[in-house]
């Protein structure tokens, strides 16, 4: 099953183990493991939940976003 997200990769997770309970898959009860295709804007993520309630995700990192952080704000919210 292909699934399609705009979140990042935590919620993509959680996403995948949302569409397996509603697909009425659960690895613990079954023992077997269970994988989907998660897309995101950032590529193709497989997201596989195991037995053990791990889950495993593969795929692209994507640099998104970049900043640079005024080290006079830093100061400022670590005072407050």
């Amino acid at each position: 099953m292909c699934i399609r997200d705009s979140s990042c990769g935590t919620g993509a997770c959680a996403v995948m183990v949302a569409a397996a309970r509603r697909d009425g898959a659960d690895p613990a009860v079954t023992g077997l493991a269970v994988t989907y295709t998660v897309d995101l804007p950032g590529g193709r993520l497989l997201i596989t939940e195991n037995p053990d309630g791990t889950v495993d995700m593969t795929g692209p990192a994507v640099i998104v976003a970049e900043g640079t952080l005024d080290p006079a704000w830093l100061d400022s919210a670590l005072s407050a």
